[in-house]
């Protein structure tokens, strides 16, 4: 019979205290990670939202409104809990988006909602949309008068920091 082989106690520590450094020195890069891609991921939905509204009022020639929205039914000022793509004369529901997670999503504008008319122009819903991350702006997109979109450069949201104080 051969003898019975296992760890000793000694070497059970010394492995569990190699995962615990590990763990520690990993874990901020992961949670960079994982904020990195939240806000990609909601830069793209924002992004999507605006193209998808913009492109409805054109190909159906009406009217498009995209509000911040707490239950999909009702406009709100309120946009970390959702927004809302709606047609403005017959209020259809085009679509209603809810984050993942809590961002910190801002609009600013002269109005509070976006409205792209039957040509693609939103002449009173110029403004731009940004996120805050840590103290900083993370990103923005930028919607001007005539309807089209830019993101900001990086330079840009360095001097728009002041917004996510």
């Amino acid at each position: 019979m051969e003898g019975q082989r296992a760890f000793s106690l000694i070497e059970i520590l010394l492995v569990l205290t190699l995962v615990m450094i590990i763990g520690v020195i990993a874990a901020p890069g992961l949670q960079n990670l994982l904020e990195r891609n939240q806000q990609h991921t909601l830069y793209r939905q924002v992004l999507r939202t605006l193209q998808l509204a913009r492109s409805h009022a054109i190909i159906q020639g009406v009217s498009v409104e995209v509000c911040a929205s707490n239950d999909g039914l009702i406009c709100s000022s309120n946009w970390p809990s959702g927004w809302l793509i709606r047609e403005v004369d017959s209020l259809k529901l085009i679509t209603f988006i809810q984050p993942n997670h809590n961002p910190h999503l801002y609009w600013r504008g002269f109005q509070t909602r976006i409205v792209f008319h039957s040509n693609g122009t939103s002449p009173l819903s110029n403004g731009r949309f940004f996120s805050c991350s840590q103290p900083l702006i993370s990103w923005q997109i930028i919607l001007n008068r005539q309807g089209r979109l830019r993101t900001a450069s990086s330079h840009e949201n360095s001097l728009s920091k002041h917004d996510c104080n």
